[in-house]
């Protein structure tokens, strides 16, 4: 009696280790993969780098017969966004994972700490590879974006320029003494003048014809020169 109740056991046992090993499981990496997929269909850039927040290592999903399928935002942008995964089987399943994306582009970046009011010059700058994703657009890429501008505020060496960091020098300050070119057809008319208002390139200031002492409107043209019509 006890050795057929050995044998039952044993055949038992064999059983269920038979049935258990056939089961088979999801892999972690193939979810990695499939989101990876997905997210870069929408990605509208040519550099970028997208990564898959790990999922727990205990998690059990059984594996899919099907190709497996997504749900997305309808916009993706650079960032976090999150991924649904589903099964669409007998054995349905979903699962939730998170994907960050990181977009890179050759940018403007200084190359040494520059003061507020300092014109920034060629010498300040060089063209790096950066991750621009929390940066909203706000970047240059172009270095006649950027040369001899004035910059607004301090910025460290190794800072992303954007337009918030420089505004356009002053070329023209307030009580400067002034050429003032006034153009007519086939000839052009100087005259002194004073700066009633600081001025960049190509703003209309108020200024002072100095031998009439009259107020007129002109447009900054370059330092000491303004032009009136």
């Amino acid at each position: 009696m006890i050795k057929n109740s050995l044998v039952i056991l044993t055949l038992a046992l064999l059983f269920f280790s038979s049935g258990h090993a056939e089961q088979k499981f999801q892999s972690l990496d193939s979810i990695y993969e499939f989101v990876k997929a997905t997210v870069a269909r929408s990605i509208n850039a040519a550099d970028y780098e997208i990564s898959v927040l790990p999922l727990d290592n205990l998690l059990k999903l059984p594996e899919c017969p099907k190709p497996l399928e997504a749900s997305t935002p309808d916009l993706i942008k650079a960032g976090r966004t999150t991924v649904g995964v589903y099964c669409n089987t007998e054995n349905k399943w979903s699962i939730s994972t998170s994907a960050v994306i990181k977009v890179y582009e050759n940018v403007i970046v200084l190359t040494r700490p520059v003061q507020r009011g300092e014109i920034i010059s060629r010498q300040n700058i060089a063209i790096k590879r950066r991750d621009i994703s929390s940066l909203r657009g706000d970047f240059i890429n172009q270095v006649e974006q950027i040369e001899n501008k004035q910059a607004a505020q301090f910025i460290p060496a190794g800072v992303i320029v954007g337009s918030r960091n420089f505004i356009e020098p002053r070329l023209v300050k307030r009580g400067d003494k002034i050429i003032i070119s006034a153009l007519q057809p086939g000839f052009t008319i100087r005259m002194n003048g004073i700066a009633m208002m600081d001025g960049t390139k190509g703003q209309v200031i108020r200024i002072k014809n100095e031998k009439s002492g009259r107020i007129i409107s002109g447009t900054v043209i370059e330092p000491g020169l303004v032009s009136v019509k």
